[in-house]
């Protein structure tokens, strides 16, 4: 795992938590495989390239999901 400084995870961490506040007061809740990716960014596992890529990817597994519960219904 790459070694990011104190700064960059405390700066990162701030960001991460600033989405989620903002989120979570127009009543939007994160999931936690999201919760995870976001830790991940933050603990410097994944750069953003990594972590953009893994948001959109679950994003789209999240999507495909939905998209099945409706077509059962």
């Amino acid at each position: 795992m790459p070694r990011i400084s104190e700064e960059e995870r405390s700066r990162r961490r701030n960001m991460m938590q600033s989405v989620l506040g903002t989120h979570e007061m127009e009543g939007m809740f994160a999931d936690k495989a999201t919760v995870a990716i976001m830790d991940s960014y933050v603990s410097g596992e994944f750069d953003m390239d990594e972590f953009s890529s893994a948001m959109e990817n679950h994003a789209r597994s999240l999507v495909h999901a939905a998209s099945t519960l409706v077509a059962v219904a």
